[in-house]
């Protein structure tokens, strides 16, 4: 048989788009191997093997490379320096990967030269979490979430981290750093310290060294909520951002030596996003939003003694604070006021404007600022995230995804399905602000409605498609579920309780089922909209703990995976067996569907969803890091794999019809940059 150029040429295009698939799925693995896992052995091998399958995809390559570096350094093996010289010498054309090999292999004992704009460190979701970079340029400070809660320094020359405070368990029991910010002079770390126990919130100082105790500056019962933002040039003052137990905020300076607390302004809910002495000590720059429901923001200065107060940058975009020039006659803040986000300037004279505001970067990305180093060179957290929300259209009986899945949004949560499917409905965070987006299935319009509540977390349709429901708490902290306009945002209590979060309308429109969950004891209530009467359902016993619950769409029975034996000391939640749970709605004994113990589990959170005829469950199993969708009869029976790759999904939620998924994917990820392109633009000194 004979082939056609066009053939030959589509077969050979056909065969790389597949190695580039794969070799994406294997750099995945091998972050898992990485990150959860924190096997950096296993994450090498897999590394290893993504580099010699990815030959025609030299990003790809390069990026592995860079990964096993950093899995060596960890090791403390010398291998790593041998990589980063291997990324220079045979993947210079690859920037990113080139400029992150760079600074790696700058000198032990003091930063790699500065060589204009590049990528400093590639991390964590969220490993910027309020933290600062020091006035050399060599570290970072942060929260590590993903761990303790400790407060964590990273050594940009290194590429190594180290743990200043000795946090065990930081999930409800134990304490967790909040905002921190490094010293002038390089030495110290000063961070908010949250008791969970006690509730209770302290302004600390540690050595930046990691010395055994750290000091406490300041400790306040009234205060909910803290962060540092800056030091002052003396190293005398702290700036702070403060949350009273009223869910009021307040922009502060604290004494470094006294605790003395002056409070120099109170704000909006939000709150600023950054704090940042002026170089001579006089002024604190920041940004507040236009409004309690606005994404907009303007820029600041206020005086440290209180004198003086004066909007710089007030117009209808957003405008955030990013820091002082070094000499102190600029500031520099971010603007998407021309449609992409960049980095601006505007010179500043006695706390007060003197010039029009500068364009110096066109577009930087999605950012949070780190602040300057004596150098000048601009320290920012850019949010390099895949994680989207996506549909694909499903054929159950079959068990196949049916076609290739479209990204819907970025950054997206708790999903839900109009009952006429003619809408999808989904949360969004943005700077602090929670937003209802609406999407028209047929159109693809997004509508986003910014809501008044303080925190709201999954949503579910009324019956006929006109109104929303959600477990939420308002800005005083009292929980209730909530009845949403789509149209208007508008949120009104249909049912007090607290310990709410999640929320469901019973077929005919009269029934509200909900979890309540006082001390982790979750339970199903039901709650009769015409006489206000409610009714448990269900009551979980310790130690087991169930997951959220879904009602059957003929509203006979409400689901949910039980978690059994849980260690709470242990940093997976998930109990050492699970279990998928049937409750009947009007009474009986629940009923068990499936039962997995160790190491395989039931995914408890947005990983269960019900077939349109109420007749079977669709639950998520996991194994280590493997995934898999498993169809579970109502009527008994050997439960059924599907045949669906769902190693990336994330939660995932069916059509009415059960015709199409929505579901989560990709990574969440940021790289720290360090920015200096844009210094021969600024005022000479």
């Amino acid at each position: 048989m004979r082939f056609s150029k066009w053939t030959i040429g589509l077969f050979a295009a056909s065969a790389l788009l597949l190695a580039a698939e794969n070799g994406y799925k294997l750099f995945q693995q091998a972050l898992a191997k990485e990150r959860a896992d924190a096997d950096p052995r296993a994450a090498i091998r897999i590394y290893e093997r993504v580099v010699k399958e990815s030959a025609n995809d030299r990003k790809l390559a390069a990026q592995a490379l860079i990964r096993m570096a950093e899995c060596y350094n960890k090791l403390g093996d010398t291998e790593a320096r041998k990589l980063y010289e291997r990324v220079l010498r045979d993947y210079a054309d690859q920037k990113e990967s080139a400029t992150t090999a760079r600074v790696r292999l700058g000198s032990a004992g003091s930063p790699a030269r500065a060589k204009g704009d590049r990528v400093v460190w590639t991390g964590r979701d969220v490993i910027h979490a309020g933290g600062s970079v020091s006035p050399d340029g060599r570290y970072i400070s942060y929260t590590d979430w993903f761990a303790a809660g400790n407060l964590m320094v990273h050594d940009l020359v290194s590429g190594t981290d180290r743990v200043l405070t000795d946090n065990k368990n930081w999930n409800g029991q134990g304490s967790s750093g909040l905002g921190s910010a490094i010293s002038r002079d390089g030495k110290q770390v000063a961070y908010a310290w949250l008791n969970y126990q006690t509730r209770r919130i302290e302004i600390r100082i540690v050595s930046l060294e990691g010395a055994a105790q750290s000091r406490r500056v300041m400790e306040s019962a009234e205060i909910a909520h803290a962060s540092v933002g800056d030091w002052s040039p003396d190293q005398k003052l702290l700036a702070v951002t403060l949350e009273r137990r009223d869910r009021s905020k307040q922009i502060g300076i604290v004494g470094v030596q006294d605790g003395a607390l002056r409070v120099l302004k109170s704000v909006s809910w939000r709150g600023p996003n950054k704090l940042f002495f002026s170089p001579d000590g006089k002024y604190l720059a920041y940004d507040l939003p236009a409004d309690d429901t606005a994404l907009q923001r303007d820029v600041f200065v206020i005086a440290v003694d209180g004198s003086q107060d004066t909007a710089l940058v007030t117009n209808a975009a957003n405008d955030a604070v990013a820091g002082w020039s070094p000499d102190g006659r600029e500031l520099l803040f971010t603007s998407d006021r021309t449609g992409a986000n960049g980095l601006w300037s505007l010179a500043v004279f006695s706390g007060k404007a003197a010039a029009a505001p500068k364009l110096l970067k066109p577009d930087i990305g999605t950012v949070w600022p780190l602040g300057l180093t004596s150098s000048g060179a601009l320290h920012l957290a850019k949010d390099t995230s895949t994680e989207a929300m996506q549909v694909a259209p499903i054929d159950l009986a079959a068990g196949k995804l049916q076609g290739t899945p479209s990204a819907q949004a970025y950054r997206a949560s708790g999903p839900a399905w109009s009952p006429d499917g003619k809408y999808l409905a989904y949360k969004i965070q943005s700077d602090g602000l929670n937003i209802l987006a609406i999407r028209s299935v047929e159109s693809g319009e997004v509508k986003k409605v910014p809501l008044s509540l303080h925190y709201f977390t999954v949503v579910r349709w009324s019956p006929d498609s006109r109104w929303l429901i959600t477990g939420a708490r308002d800005r005083k902290g009292s929980s209730a579920i909530y009845r949403l306009d789509p149209a208007t945002g508008d949120a009104s209590v249909i049912a007090k309780g607290s310990h709410t979060s999640h929320a469901e309308f019973s077929p005919d429109g009269k029934k509200i089922y909900s979890d309540y969950h006082p001390e982790q004891r979750r339970a199903l209530v039901e709650h009769d909209l015409n006489t206000g009467r409610t009714r448990s359902v269900y009551q979980a016993t310790e130690p087991a703990r169930p997951g959220r619950f879904g009602l059957s769409p003929d509203g006979r029975y409400a689901a949910t995976v039980l978690m059994l034996d849980r260690d709470r000391t242990a940093a997976d939640s998930s109990g050492n067996t699970t279990v998928l749970l049937l409750i009947p709605i009007d009474g009986g004994a629940p009923r068990e569907l499936l039962r997995v113990s160790r190491p395989e589990v039931l995914e408890a959170f947005d990983n269960l969803a019900w077939t349109p005829d109420s007749k079977a469950l669709i639950v998520m199993k996991r194994t280590g890091e493997k995934k898999e969708l498993w169809k579970v009869s109502l009527e008994g029976g050997q439960a059924r794999k599907l045949d669906i790759d769902v190693s990336g999904w994330l939660g995932f939620r069916l059509h009415p019809n059960g015709r199409q998924v929505v579901f989560f994917a990709g990574e969440r990820s940021e790289e720290i940059w360090s920015l200096e392109n844009f210094r021969q633009f600024l005022v000479a000194k």
